[in-house]
């Protein structure tokens, strides 16, 4: 028989010592991690690997170069995944084209492109009044929570559970001793806020590891004409 497909919830259970791991607690502190670090571009995104698009505007017309570059906003990815489509707008009628001429550069980073648009020097006199758009389709995102990064998970899940405790009045009775423990909440003190609170932590404690998966700072790169 094939090994079993290893999950996060697989991770947590494995490396966080004393802490009961749910798979609903597990979701959430994923979902939320993965909206500290900016992976939720679209309804549902989380950091973990899944099927990405981007939809680029690109000019309308080229010049003595037709080459262009795309830079993944994704990271990482899964560099046999991609997939370009052109998108010919004209009115009401929209036409779309793969695209195949493609080349991937390890050293740069990014994708070159040939893209069937026409010649800029037919304007004005040809009336250019199409748009386009490049669809790129891939998969991109973790397998995995990174190694490095389970101590972090694994002390955040503790403020997961703690606030997962209570019930829409009032948390339930626990053992005040508890409180003597670090890493564990006092829901009374932060006012329920537990997001608010959640990033001032790992602001606070863990910038720099979860800033090795962020996508914050990263911006979307435009298309643009390129001598290669």
């Amino acid at each position: 028989m094939p090994d079993p497909i290893l999950t996060p919830y697989d991770q947590l259970a494995d490396y966080c010592d004393c802490v009961e791991v749910s798979d609903k607690d597990v979701n959430e502190l994923i979902t939320l991690i993965s909206s500290y670090t900016c992976w939720t571009q679209h309804l549902c995104e989380t950091f973990l690997k899944s099927e990405r698009k981007e939809v680029i505007d690109i000019p309308d017309c080229v010049g003595d170069c037709n080459v262009f570059e795309f830079e993944p906003f994704y990271t990482p990815f899964d560099v046999d995944s991609f997939t370009f489509t052109l998108i010919e707008q004209n009115g009401i009628n929209e036409t779309e084209t793969a695209i195949t001429a493609y080349r991937y550069s390890e050293a740069d980073g990014v994708f070159r492109l040939e893209l069937p648009l026409p010649s800029c020097t037919c304007r004005p006199r040809c009336g250019c009044e199409s748009n386009y758009k490049l669809v790129v389709s891939y998969i991109a995102g973790f397998e995995l929570i990174p190694e490095c990064l389970l101590p972090v998970f694994c002390e955040a899940l503790v403020w997961i559970k703690e606030k997962n405790t209570c019930d829409c009045s009032e948390c339930q009775p626990c053992d005040p001793t508890l409180n003597d423990k670090v890493g564990v909440i006092n829901m009374a003190s932060v006012g329920g806020h537990l997001q608010e609170y959640f990033v001032q932590i790992l602001s606070r404690q863990y910038f720099r590891q979860l800033g090795l998966i962020s996508l914050c700072t990263k911006k979307r790169r435009t298309m643009w004409s390129v001598v290669v």
